[in-house]
């Protein structure tokens, strides 16, 4: 499962879903913890293109995308897309999120959409 945080520093999250300037990728497995992967930039976007379907293009990997804020109808377009949107407080370190992930996933108590994800993705 790769899991997305909106950032600009590449260590908290801090941005707006429809703004970021980048997002940092991280890979869960079922061996490991948080595995980091990438950094993911949109690039060149004017300000007639569609943000967020630049954003959802880069990020279609992903089951959860962390932000600081989305707008209603950027949510529905992510959902829509198969990707989760999650809202932290700006400044939540990703680390922190990670380990927290990595714990939910290690529980075995997940949340119904997050198992019906996952089982989505294991067929």
């Amino acid at each position: 499962m790769r899991v997305g945080f909106a950032t600009s520093d590449g260590l908290t999250i801090d941005s707006h879903f429809a703004t970021a300037p980048g997002f940092e990728i991280y890979a869960f497995t079922m061996d490991s913890q948080g595995v980091y992967q990438e950094s993911l930039a949109p690039k060149g976007l004017t300000e007639s293109e569609d943000k967020v379907d630049e954003r959802i293009q880069i990020l279609n990997e992903c089951t959860i995308v962390y932000c600081t804020q989305i707008g209603g109808p950027a949510a529905a377009r992510l959902v829509q897309s198969g990707i989760h949107p999650i809202k932290v407080p700006e400044g939540t370190p990703i680390v922190d999120e990670v380990r927290r992930l990595d714990q939910l996933l290690s529980s075995q108590k997940l949340p119904p959409w997050l198992k019906k994800k996952l089982n989505q993705e294991g067929n």
